[in-house]
């Protein structure tokens, strides 16, 4: 036991010195690794900043160079700009074609129905209703022009010409030409872009088949909403016209004066309303000795959901007028009404219905009544086709340049309309 332990200290003895240097390198190799550390460190700081400075630098050459092109290009329009040139694509205004045919049968042969005139296209037969030409454009920032001419196998007739200057002072754009008024929700469609195939029988007997228009000046001013409305507008025209319905076209003068108030509401975001109130004055014959006078009261509701719009649409208006006719003996009051309900199934197809009453404006007690159903079925946004029937019935014993009888009837009418161009058959 003893030799083992004498053997054991001496070999401790021998190999202490051999432990000792061994942990003396290591450290060593320690202190070394950690310079190199310090050093890779160092070495990779100083290349990121490098290639932090070159890219640097390149974002600012490629700014540079973008900064030279910008004001070259700025140079070079304000160049065109002062010379006043226009390229031809700017000058010339958009034209558009449209045609508007139908095929008519009525359960009457009479001429007041068959036969075409102010309160009537004609009936049995085929029929060209019009060829317009609209030609448009914007004359510059402020002021913009507008003409249709109307072609039938009888005429042909500018139905508007008119210039218009925008955003003038007192929030106010002014109107100048030829033109159909501001009046009542139908006054400004022109035949193509009726919701029915014809005007509601109250504005007829009222106006004729024609809108209240003529040369003459109109003013739209924008106001501050009024009556809890989120828009609301108003329009003064003076018209020099006539239609010698209500309103002679005889006369030295034949001035007619419209009002037209309108009030707009969103209800919700798929559906919003209008309230429009409208009048209009003017002589009532040839002489400019009396007056007359006609009001109109009303209302549109559409609803269009919003992503669905091309797939459905509800439209429903009514309007109602009041006359107040002058004549040598004492006054003539009249009244009358319509209301149409326009509903889209979906992408191709539209159906309607209308409903009207109307007293005559020069004799109250006689009067009529109208039904009126379509289907149109829209080809595409240029072409639709409809097919309209109709009843009417009629308790006249006179009409204003027509010999009678004047009987109640059915009526079927087949209508194709076509339009090229931007100006389609929209309301407007």
């Amino acid at each position: 036991m003893q030799k083992f332990t004498l053997i054991i200290l001496i070999l401790s003895i021998m190999f202490t010195p051999v432990f000792s240097q061994q942990e003396d390198e290591i450290e060593l190799l320690k202190k070394e690794l950690e310079k190199l550390k310090e050093k890779v460190v160092k070495i990779e700081e100083t290349t990121s900043k490098k290639e932090q400075e070159d890219e640097l630098q390149k974002l600012l050459e490629e700014a540079s160079r973008l900064k030279t092109v910008k004001k070259k290009k700025i140079s070079g329009l304000g160049k065109k700009f002062k010379s006043g040139t226009r390229q031809q694509s700017g000058v010339n205004p958009n034209i558009s074609l449209g045609g508007d045919f139908f095929a008519a049968m009525s359960s009457s042969k009479d001429n007041f129905i068959t036969e075409p005139s102010d309160v009537s296209y004609g009936n049995n037969r085929f029929e060209l209703k019009e060829i317009e030409l609209s030609v448009n454009s914007a004359l510059d920032p402020f002021t913009r022009g507008k003409t249709h001419i109307s072609f039938t196998e009888e005429a042909i007739c500018v139905e508007e010409a008119y210039l218009e200057w925008l955003n003038l002072p007192a929030r106010m754009n002014l109107k100048m030409g030829l033109f159909n008024a501001e009046y009542g929700i139908l006054n400004r469609y022109h035949d193509h872009a009726l919701p029915q195939f014809d005007r509601p029988k109250v504005l007829v007997n009222m106006f004729s088949n024609a809108s209240v228009g003529g040369f003459g000046l109109g003013g739209n001013f924008l106001l501050p909403c009024l009556l809890f409305a989120d828009a609301s507008s108003f329009d003064a025209t003076i018209i020099k016209g006539g239609n010698d319905h209500s309103f002679t076209s005889q006369g030295k003068y034949n001035l007619q004066y419209v009002g037209h108030f309108n009030n707009y509401y969103d209800i919700n975001k798929d559906t919003y309303f209008e309230l429009r109130f409208s009048g209009v004055a003017g002589k009532n014959d040839s002489t400019e000795k009396y007056m007359s006078y006609i009001g109109d009261l009303g209302f549109v509701v559409k609803w269009t959901p919003i992503g669905r719009s091309k797939y459905r649409t509800i439209d429903w208006k009514t309007e109602i007028l009041f006359s107040n006719r002058e004549t040598d003996n004492g006054n003539i009051f009249a009244k009358g009404f319509y209301t149409s309900l326009q509903n889209k199934l979906n992408a191709r197809y539209w159906v309607s219905c209308r409903i009207g009453y109307s007293e005559l404006p020069f004799d109250n007690k006689q009067h009529e009544w109208d039904i009126t159903t379509t289907l149109d079925y829209w080809q595409s946004e240029f072409v639709f086709l409809r097919i309209q029937y109709q009843y009417s019935k009629r308790d006249f014993s006179d009409y204003l340049n027509h010999t009678g009888p004047y009987p109640s009837e059915h009526t079927l009418i087949l209508q194709v309309n076509w339009a090229m161009g931007p100006h389609k058959h929209e309301a407007y």
